[in-house]
């Protein structure tokens, strides 16, 4: 497993649906590419460094004295053990950093899970009113609309009465005129 890969799965709230995603590839740092390099081409790297010693030594002066020798490998060897050291210390610091970051996402991942939670609870009481607007609505519209139904059948039977008796008049006016003309 990487370092870039979480070892503890994300906790997930009640009812949720959590997909793992993967976790990103992180970019190779400069002494893992040289590492790398090193493993694939061994040969190539022994000859290049052997070649990088014969550059230097052919630059300095045949009679070098042993003090100035002792010396150079003195600070070479410094050199090296302060790189090793100050590798460390940042790797180590980028491990610590990565940790810290994980918690915080882990923190900010709590907190979403609230607000979202919180808000799935919002959504259900303002539906939960709004059908119950929505009911009691519809039953006074119907309510409305009975009575006002109630009301145009009543004039409608009123006028039809109406009209039934004026009909029935019409009728017996036309018979009497009818009478009246024969007679």
């Amino acid at each position: 497993m990487s370092k870039t890969e979480s070892s503890t799965p994300i906790a997930a709230g009640k009812g949720a649906n959590v997909v793992a995603l993967p976790a990103k590839i992180a970019e190779p740092t400069p002494s893992d590419k040289v590492i790398a390099f090193v493993k694939k081409h061994p040969v190539l790297t022994v000859a290049g460094g052997v070649a990088v010693g014969v550059a230097v030594s052919a630059l300095l002066p045949r009679r070098v004295s042993r003090r100035i020798v002792a010396r150079t490998l003195d600070l070479a060897e410094a050199a090296g053990t302060a790189s090793v050291v100050l590798g460390r210390k940042a790797g180590d610091k980028a491990h610590d950093i990565g940790i810290d970051a994980r918690k915080q996402a882990s923190k900010f991942a709590d907190s979403a899970e609230k607000a979202s939670d919180l808000a799935i609870l919002n959504l259900e009481k303002y539906g939960l009113a709004a059908v119950g607007a929505a009911s009691a609505l519809g039953r006074a519209t119907a309510r409305r609309a009975s009575r006002l139904g109630d009301a145009a059948a009543d004039t409608a039977n009123r006028l039809g009465d109406a009209a039934a008796v004026r009909s029935t008049k019409v009728l017996h006016m036309a018979e009497d005129l009818k009478k009246r003309v024969r007679s």
